[in-house]
């Protein structure tokens, strides 16, 4: 395995594997990551798989055409490569949001259903097709201000724990490059590669909207943003510190 320094972020890559995994949602984070995949990939072809997850169905459906837009983006941006889409289904009843973190997981740690159902989801997908390598884009909370956000997210890379970016889990490589990133680099990255199209079709924006639901929403409709959720507020903080606006 290869670690390919992506200013100053370092991404593992091997050429030999056949078939990598990458959780893809619709948001900047994963669609940055896998845009870099892919431009490692291109040499060595290998079939990539897309994981996605249908999430809050009735209270944002507007997520899913968001995901299928990034998706469709990177399809036609690397139309030469072969894609495989795997798509989830998570209860609006699992997620966080719902009933909190109320169940234990395989290791002891408190999480809702859907943080168990993404994972296992992931699992069962690398083994059934055997995928080598799955790579996930959780970032970290920005370090200079405090949004209240996940307090996993408030970790600092030590000794002890660099396996949280690269570890095997299953015989699979588990790969979060981003585990230590903070946001503002991951929209620093998309104008120095130019890839502002891409950027205008993500969305960070977890917020609900009265009125706007699944018996409301039409496919295509433009979905205010509440800048009050913590992807919100951590989107326009990292805008700012590359002197951006939304």
């Amino acid at each position: 395995m290869h670690l390919h320094n992506i200013d100053g972020v370092k991404i593992p890559f091997n050429k030999e594997w056949q078939h990598i995994g990458i959780g893809l949602s619709g948001g900047a984070d994963s669609a940055l990551l896998a845009f870099l995949i892919c431009e490692l990939a291109k040499e060595s072809s290998p079939t990539i798989h897309v994981i996605n997850h249908v999430r809050c169905w009735k209270t944002k459906p507007w997520q899913q055409d968001n995901a299928n837009a990034v998706y469709n983006w990177m399809f036609q941006q690397f139309y030469h490569m072969k894609f495989v889409r795997h798509t989830n289904f998570i209860a609006p009843e699992l997620e966080y949001g719902n009933m909190g973190a109320g169940l234990t997981d395989e290791y002891g740690k408190r999480v809702s259903g859907d943080n168990i159902q993404q994972r296992a989801y992931a699992e069962y997908t690398c083994k059934s097709h055997g995928i080598e390598a799955y790579y996930n884009a959780v970032t970290r909370n920005p370090r200079d201000v405090d949004f209240q956000g996940m307090t996993e997210r408030d970790i600092e890379r030590t000794s002890e724990n660099t396996h949280l970016e690269i570890m095997q889990h299953m015989d699979v490589w588990a790969l979060h490059p981003f585990r230590f990133v903070e946001k503002d680099w991951v929209i620093k990255q998309y104008i120095r590669l130019g890839l502002e199209n891409l950027l205008k079709i993500t969305r960070s924006c977890e917020g609900e909207f009265e009125g706007l639901d699944y018996t409301t929403y039409n496919l295509g409709q433009q979905v205010p943003v509440c800048d009050k959720c913590f992807w919100c507020k951590e989107r326009i903080w990292a805008f700012g510190k590359n002197d951006l606006q939304q």
